[in-house]
């Protein structure tokens, strides 16, 4: 063959193969070619947008958003999370997410993982008005695409609608039997040790938690250490049910005899002339003891069936919880006696007086009321299930309560119930305590 030919015939192949690859490539290029490239077509766009109500603030910073990052991150500027009327979510679309100012979306830089974020409290709705309750929002995250990668928006598929709510939540489990809790003029919560059970040795401490939830011990010496309040003089005065009497704890954890002759006490309280009510179980009466330490017996009966909490109004009356059964009974100054409310469960932890109303643990219903001084009563925590689910207060769990306390600023109401371990438990089991705390709604 002459050579000519062979040249021409290599030269042709060449050709066919450079315009065989051409060709595939601009196939590629028009198909999108791989996702990870850098062509505009690159789908960008997050998913699993989630949105939850978490505070009581009135304004963005109650809202959290979690969303799953682009499986094309690298081709990512960044997020935008922007809040959207509900009523406005249909016509929201791209060219309006890409317009909006700063002060209508928070800006979110690319970490490589899920994103989890609480928003501003000056973030804006889409719109540039106040986010506030009772309105309902749609929540849209804008991928913003590097420079030739076209942004993506998405949305989350449900509302979210603001809502000021009291919320439960878990501050701190300790070893300790739950006896009775009080809290002092910095905060700090106190929770006495009962023992592990109703019936068993009795419990000897007395724990002091931070508002942060940090616990240590801070007194021994007691025997059942079961119901407490903070005296006149600043100090804590802490019942001993298996050890009949009263002691008293100064601020440094020294601990002595107040009162002694007793029978089984648990509630105690002070009124304004420095007279300490305690309520006695173990006979059904609420006896007095003078400044100078003399006791007496201020009244006993039928009316009480082991008299458990004890707390005073501004009028100077008395209010007791039944353990015994679900009564709350009024003292007048005068003595007499009369069931002001009955609550369910039939077994009634402490109570508290708290700006003009009373505070009740339904131990056995696991719940906490509040009781008006009229005897009006309504369910403020607790759903009913035992156990120890958070979230909103009505539908989170206690699991059998026995006081509370409110915290200086009325922010926070402290419940002590119990995580009793292994099995379905019985109700004398009592330990270990978990304190719990309700963020109340700020007005």
């Amino acid at each position: 063959m002459p050579l000519t030919v062979v040249a021409t015939k290599t030269i042709t192949m060449k050709f066919s193969l450079i315009y065989s690859v051409f060709v595939l490539l601009a196939f590629l290029v028009a198909c999108g070619g791989d996702d990870s490239g850098g062509g505009a077509n690159v789908e960008i766009g997050v998913r699993s947008i989630l949105s939850t109500d978490v505070e009581n603030n009135g304004n963005a910073s109650d809202i959290r958003v979690t969303f799953n990052i682009s499986v094309n991150e690298d081709r990512v500027d960044h997020y935008r999370i922007i809040v959207v009327k509900n009523g406005n979510r249909s016509e929201f679309d791209l060219p309006t997410a890409e317009a909006l100012s700063e002060i209508s979306y928070e800006r979110i830089e690319k970490t490589g993982r899920s994103i989890e974020t609480v928003l501003s409290a000056q973030l804006t709705d889409a719109d540039g008005d106040e986010i506030i309750e009772a309105t309902a929002y749609a929540i849209f995250v804008l991928a913003v695409g590097l420079e030739g990668t076209e942004s993506v928006l998405r949305s989350g598929s449900a509302q979210i609608l603001l809502s000021k709510t009291d919320i439960l939540e878990i501050m701190v489990e300790m070893p300790i039997g739950t006896g009775g809790l009080i809290v002092d003029e910095a905060g700090n919560i106190y929770c006495a040790d009962f023992g592990a059970s109703l019936g068993s040795s009795p419990g000897t401490t007395l724990y002091k938690i931070t508002p942060g939830g940090q616990a240590s011990v801070f007194a021994r010496g007691f025997n059942g250490a079961s119901g407490n309040t903070i005296g006149p003089d600043g100090n804590i005065y802490q019942s001993n049910i298996a050890g009949g009497r009263v002691s008293k704890v100064t601020m440094d954890g020294t601990v002595s005899t107040y009162v002694s002759g007793m029978s089984s006490p648990v509630g105690v309280v002070f009124d304004n002339a420095g007279n300490l009510y305690v309520a006695n179980c173990g006979d059904n009466s609420i006896r007095k003891v003078d400044p100078n330490g003399n006791a007496s017996i201020f009244v006993r009966g039928s009316m009480f069936n082991c008299p458990n909490g004890i707390t005073i109004d501004n009028a100077g009356n008395l209010y007791v919880a039944n353990f015994g059964n679900g009564n709350v009974v009024k003292i007048t100054p005068g003595r007499t006696t009369s069931v002001l409310a009955t609550l369910p469960g039939g077994n009634l932890g402490h109570l508290t007086f708290h700006r003009g109303d009373l505070y009740v643990v339904a131990r056995a219903a696991n719940q906490i009321y509040k009781v008006t001084l009229g005897g009006g009563a309504v369910r403020i925590v607790g759903s009913g299930n035992r156990g120890h689910d958070e979230g909103p207060a009505l539908l989170g769990e206690l699991s059998l309560p026995n006081d509370l306390g409110f915290s200086p600023d009325g922010e926070f109401l402290y419940i002590n119930d119990t995580k009793p371990l292994g099995g379905t438990p019985a109700n004398s089991q009592i330990r270990p305590t978990m304190l719990k705390r309700v963020r109340l709604e700020k007005n």
